[in-house]
């Protein structure tokens, strides 16, 4: 398997702004106590996903297949509610 080291989480609200604001009100943000690992995970299943589905022809491909599934998760972790399924 494929090293990970250019993956960085996100910090709760960064990507798209204000997410977290009801968590906030609650008095504390799930996500805060989140480790990197669950993450990092769903980011390799993605990019497994999107291997299936689209062409890869070289390491450049899968830098940059790899970017797309760390966008695809921030996306998801910044609008979840809740830690769910992680």
């Amino acid at each position: 398997m494929m090293g990970n080291n250019n993956w960085r989480p996100t910090q709760p609200g960064g990507v798209g702004g204000g997410g977290g604001t009801e968590a906030a009100l609650d008095g504390g943000d799930w996500r805060a106590q989140l480790p990197a690992e669950p993450r990092e995970r769903i980011v390799n299943k993605i990019m497994e996903t999107l291997k299936r589905h689209l062409p890869v022809s070289g390491p450049e491909s899968l830098q940059e297949l790899k970017k797309i599934a760390v966008r695809i998760e921030e996306k998801i972790y910044t609008a979840a509610t809740s830690q769910g399924f992680i």
